[in-house]
């Protein structure tokens, strides 16, 4: 078979169909170039602008359109700039670069010789011409401040400028251009744009000191002021015209302030020293009192619960303040710290769920001014309220019951965890002597019968933390110093006649009269305490009980996680405070009553219970540690 024949015949097996498509992409591959080839060169270009003038502070862009003649003619355009660095067009897009002309032309691809032509101007009205500076020269006394201004024109330039001085012994200026006459001598002060470091100007600075001062005299020998006012110093100079280089200064600028003329102003209440002292020779001075009073300052604030600081799941009370003298700004903020176990609406406190939340009234006028009232939510099935710090002699026995209350749900947690076997029998015997041990500590009632000092009077603040007569006390009293006295339990401290009962009372007696009393009253610190109740003793290797100690003692072991906290587990902060966990108080494990000496609360000088949040400890670095023998 030749191949004429061949080709018919494979021809003749293909669909007709495919055939014609196959013809009709031929016609189109040859008709393509032969229609490109039959557009016709343009005869003419026309821009939709011929100039432009386009400004970098505003519009920097600018799209150039362009049509040709005959219409139906070659639209395949190139653009080009005859200079890039000012300005670049793409696709007829002009973007500015920088201030300066350029043309930008269009041709068609095939045809140089048509030509259009649009004439583009950049501009940027940012760009600052001139400075204006005055002062333009200063002469003055050191202890002076000058402002300087700086005008930049035109108006539409960025108006950003430097100051610097040549010599800062002499002037320094801010940012703001705020000069200040340092020392005598000469200087000058140039002002820069920020936007074209070339464009600057000069200020000149001559400061000289005048007649050496011998003495300075304030007429007023004080001043009383209403918060807002001021008063003008009278200050008279030794010899008369002598130097007015003088340092106006306040003690306390929150109370008054004073400018460098001496024109006194009142800040806020309280009392401030305004004095008056020599640029050149800092040993003539003078000062005054000036005393701020503040007539809407509240200085008292009361508040009240009506069912008092225990709730019950789903009660609402109402708690009230009041803030004095009724001339002061009496309004109040009232918040919680934990809306999800107390929600406040208005002065309503809605108890939601058990825990303990942080109630605080606080002045909206003074910050310093507030109370924080902690209420505790109960739902019956744990003891929530807390011993008193302090009674008089009638409420011994309901104190006592707290205290108690508060033991035996530590016990009973303890005896829980054993029942479902999540502590040996062993560890719970151990654990609860621990609780046994804290609580005869604590529930130890006791008074004095003439103020006692608190153990060390930079601590006592002010006496608010000297034991009183009339008040009685729970638990051993806090002291520190001596070794000796922080070696106490209630077996000794009664075995060596420490306290004394009181014949028909449920209270104890400071023994004062004992042989050795000058060297302090018996009790415990933070760390004695614990040291008591984990051992029965505090003096270990010859050392004693510290924070410190404890922090590293060998008989214990440290853990990470607070969810593994257990009644008699510690939390001790390294040369700080060390506190004993009970029980957790809320489903969640975030709070929990703890027990302690001392403490970081105003007048703390005994043993307390509390409930804390847990992170208010492991937030401050307290390491969570256990007896080892747990182990």
């Amino acid at each position: 078979m030749n191949c004429w024949v061949l080709s018919q015949t494979m021809l003749k097996s293909f669909p007709r169909a495919l055939l014609r498509a196959l013809a009709l992409a031929l016609v189109l591959l040859v008709l393509c170039p032969l229609a490109r080839a039959e557009r016709p060169m343009p005869k003419s270009i026309t821009l939709s602008e011929s100039e432009l003038t386009l400004d970098l502070a505003g519009e920097a862009t600018f799209p150039l359109s362009a049509s040709v003649t005959p219409e139906g003619a070659s639209t395949n355009f190139k653009w080009t700039s005859t200079n890039e660095s000012v300005l670049s067009v793409e696709d007829g897009l002009i973007t500015a670069l920088s201030p300066g002309s350029a043309d930008v032309s269009v041709r068609v691809h095939g045809n140089y010789n048509v030509i259009a032509v649009c004439h583009v101007t950049v501009v940027d009205s940012r760009a600052p011409e001139r400075l204006v500076v005055y002062p333009s020269s200063i002469e003055a006394e050191p202890s002076r401040h000058v402002q300087l201004y700086c005008v930049v024109l035109p108006q539409t330039a960025g108006s950003e400028v430097l100051y610097t001085s040549s010599n800062p012994a002499v002037a320094t200026v801010s940012e703001s251009g705020l000069l200040e006459i340092v020392g005598p001598g000469r200087a000058t002060v140039t002002v820069t744009s920020t936007y074209s470091s070339a464009l600057s100007a000069q200020i000149s600075v001559r400061a000289e000191y005048g007649e050496r001062i011998k003495e300075i005299r304030i007429a007023q020998s004080s001043l009383s002021l209403e918060k807002g006012q001021s008063a003008q110093l009278d200050v008279a100079l030794t010899p008369t015209d002598g130097s007015r280089a003088l340092v106006f200064a306040s003690s306390d600028e929150a109370v008054a302030t004073v400018d460098e003329n001496g024109l006194v102003t009142a800040r806020g209440f309280g009392l401030a020293t305004i004095s008056v002292t020599s640029h050149r020779d800092p040993g003539i001075a003078a000062g005054i009192p000036v005393s701020v009073s503040d007539s809407a300052r509240p200085e008292t604030l009361d508040w009240s619960l009506s069912l008092g600081t225990l709730m019950n799941v789903g009660d609402t009370q109402t708690i009230s303040a009041s803030l004095g003298p009724e001339s002061s700004d009496t309004s109040c903020v009232i918040t919680s710290s934990r809306e999800d176990i107390i929600s406040l609406n208005g002065d309503t406190l809605s108890a939601l769920k058990r825990g303990m939340s942080v109630i605080t009234i606080q002045s909206t006028y003074r910050e310093d001014l507030k109370r924080e009232i902690p209420v505790a939510v109960t739902d019956g099935t744990l003891a929530m309220e807390m011993p008193l710090r302090r009674t008089d002699a009638s409420g011994i026995s309901a104190n006592l019951a707290r205290i108690e209350a508060i033991k035996q749900c530590a016990l009973d947690s303890l005896k829980q965890q054993n029942e479902r076997g999540e502590m040996s029998g062993t560890e719970y015997r151990r654990r609860a002597k621990i609780v046994e041990s804290a609580f005869e500590m604590y529930a130890f009632p006791w008074t004095v019968d003439q103020t006692v000092k608190y153990w060390e009077a930079a601590n006592s603040e002010n006496g608010a933390k000297d034991f009183q007569p009339g008040v009685i006390y729970y638990g051993l009293p806090y002291t520190s110093g001596t070794t000796h006295n922080r070696t106490y339990n209630v077996a000794r401290a009664l075995e060596q006649k420490r306290y004394l009962p009181v014949e028909g009372e449920s209270y104890y007696l400071l023994n004062r009269n004992i042989e050795d009393y000058a060297s302090g009253y018996a009790g415990n610190d933070c760390s004695a305490f614990v040291a008591q109740a984990l051992w029965g003793y505090t003096i270990y290797k010859g050392e004693p009980a510290k924070t410190g100690t404890l922090y590293y003692d060998d008989r214990l072991r440290a853990y990470d996680d607070p969810a593994e906290l257990r009644c008699g587990d510690i939390l001790v902060r390294h040369s700080s405070h060390v506190v004993m966990f009970l029980y957790w108080v809320d489903e969640a494990h975030t709070q929990a009553v703890f027990i302690q000496q001392g403490g970081s609360e105003p007048a703390i000088n005994t043993i307390s219970a509390y409930i804390q949040d847990v992170s208010y400890y492991t937030d401050d670095f307290y390491r969570l540690r256990r007896l080892a023998y747990f182990d």
